[in-house]
């Protein structure tokens, strides 16, 4: 059994928003600690992560372990049938293998999704020690990646002491971005266990990026490893996606 209750639709928006960036079905997994979701996207190269307590939630039950499956084009169109002041409640309706969505504001309507068949092995979050962990807001991160991406069909990061670099290059030009830690920086912290520098594909990074909906990201990331990109979400919760690196050919 699961009911829930939470007071933002903007909230759940922004979840729904961010799980549609990578994913065509989402599967969680919700416990009375609150819900997770681990996640790897068709081509295997990306991964989402989301972290829900149950303390995000107004209301809260939960008995045992609960897997909500779930296509996210149905989730997708439901999140836009949500009003800016309505309250949401959520059911598992077990007996029907069906996700309830109420909404309750001017009116109270009610969406009911049918389950999906949950995948046999669950996705585990990979164990990655980084090299370099930088946060720095959000927007300065979005802009970086259109700049790159005017000349650029991949990124690559370039990390030392104090200086986190974007660059871009191609038959038609080079782009370059610079953040250095300081007092008006866009780079609110910076910390470099030794010089790093990994390249990935731009359209992942830009997609990502539309879906940050905090103030700031960290960026985790070592020499030819994957990049890891988390922030907040309700406060209390997170997003987490991990990229693959793009492996230059010599």
């Amino acid at each position: 059994m699961f009911h829930a209750t939470l007071d933002s639709s903007k909230t759940w928006k922004l979840i729904v928003d961010a799980l549609a960036t990578l994913l065509t079905e989402t599967h969680f997994v919700i416990t009375e600690k609150g819900m997770t979701l681990r996640q790897l996207d068709s081509s295997k190269a990306a991964m989402i992560a989301l972290d829900l307590p149950a303390a995000i939630f107004q209301e809260y039950e939960c008995d045992g372990e609960v897997e909500i499956c779930l296509g996210v084009d149905e989730l997708t169109k439901v999140s836009k049938r949500m009003a800016g002041d309505d309250k949401l409640v959520f059911t598992h309706n077990e007996s029907e293998s069906r996700f309830e969505i109420k909404m309750l504001g001017q009116a109270e309507r009610r969406f009911s999704l049918q389950l999906l068949i949950p995948p046999e092995e669950r996705t585990k979050q990979p164990s990655i020690k980084f090299d370099v962990q930088a946060e720095l807001f959000a927007d300065a991160f979005k802009q970086a990646v259109k700049d790159i991406g005017v000349v650029s069909t991949y990124l690559r990061i370039n990390a030392d002491d104090d200086t986190l670099t974007f660059l871009g290059d191609s038959d038609t030009g080079e782009a370059e971005v610079i953040l250095r830690t300081g007092e008006e920086s866009a780079l609110c912290e910076l910390q470099t266990k030794k010089k790093s520098s990994a390249m990935y594909a731009i359209n992942y990074l830009a997609d990502i990026s539309k879906s940050m909906a905090s103030d700031s990201v960290i960026i985790q990331f070592s020499s030819n490893k994957p990049i890891m990109m988390e922030f907040s979400i309700a406060e209390a919760g997170r997003i987490s996606f991990i990229l693959a690196p793009r492996v230059e050919r010599r």
